[in-house]
C-alpha cells in the first residue's frame, strides 16, 4: 500500500480513537504518530493497520488495540528516567512508542521467531534504547535486567505473580489487566509498598490472555 493511505490512516486513528479516548499526553501522541505501525504488522493486515480491528500476530495472540494501549498508557505516568519492563511485547510496537517517553525499555517474549521479528524491526527504525530478549515462560519476568520502575504486561492475567512483584523498585508500579468473573478485565495499577502491592482498578477492558499467567 502507498505510504500516504498510511500517514492518512494514522492521523485518522488519532482524531477518532485516540483522543476521543482522553489520550492527552502530548509526547505520547506525538510518539504514535510518528510511528509506523505498519512496520510491526503482517502485510495481510495491512488494510486494517490503523482500525479499531484485532491484529493477529500469533495463533493465540494479537496486538492490543492501538486507542486501548494509548489509553493504558496515559494512565502509566512514565518518566523519562524509568527502566521499563514490557511482558509479552510481540512485534515491539509498544516498546518503539515507550522509547520516547522513557530512557530503557526492556521486552520479553516467548517465541523466538517473533523476538527476531521485534529486535529487527526496533533495529530498523535505529531505536537504540530497547530490547527484545526470549523467555519460554513469560510470568517469569526478567531477573537479571531487575529491579524495574514500571513492568506493563501486554495481555490479560489471572493474578499478578510474586516473582515480578520481586522485579520492581519500592514504590514501583505494575500495569496490566486482570480477568475477573464477568468476561471482561480490569486494567489495574499494582503499587509495591513493603514488598507487598496494592491493586488500583483503573477501567475495564477485554483483551488476549497471556496463556503462561494460568493459574
Amino acid at each position: 500500500m502507498h505510504e500516504k493511505f498510511f500517514q492518512e490512516a494514522r492521523m485518522n486513528m488519532i482524531k477518532s480513537q485516540i483522543l476521543p479516548n482522553n489520550v492527552r499526553n502530548k509526547v505520547l501522541i506525538d510518539s504514535i504518530s510518528n510511528l509506523k505501525k505498519e512496520l510491526f504488522v503482517p502485510q495481510e493486515f495491512y488494510d486494517i493497520t490503523y482500525s479499531d480491528s484485532d491484529i493477529l500476530i500469533t495463533k493465540e495472540r494479537t496486538l492490543i488495540r492501538t486507542f486501548i494501549m494509548a489509553k493504558m498508557f496515559e494512565y502509566c505516568n512514565f518518566n523519562k528516567n524509568d527502566t521499563i519492563l514490557v511482558v509479552g511485547c510481540l512485534t515491539g510496537y509498544s516498546l518503539a512508542i515507550l522509547s520516547n517517553l522513557v530512557s530503557y525499555v526492556f521486552g520479553i517474549e516467548n517465541d523466538k521467531e517473533i523476538v527476531t521479528k521485534a529486535n529487527n524491526n526496533l533495529n530498523n527504525l535505529n531505536i537504540l534504547n530497547c530490547s527484545v530478549i526470549y523467555k519460554k515462560d513469560l510470568s517469569i519476568g526478567l531477573s537479571k535486567n531487575a529491579p524495574f520502575d514500571k513492568i506493563f504486561i501486554e495481555g490479560a492475567i489471572s493474578e499478578i505473580p510474586d516473582v515480578l512483584i520481586k522485579q520492581l523498585k519500592e514504590n514501583g508500579e505494575i500495569f496490566t489487566v486482570i480477568n475477573n468473573d464477568e468476561y471482561v478485565g480490569d486494567f489495574v495499577r499494582a503499587l509495591k509498598i513493603d514488598s507487598s502491592i496494592s491493586i488500583e482498578k483503573i477501567f475495564n477492558t477485554s483483551i488476549n490472555t497471556i496463556k503462561d499467567f494460568a493459574i
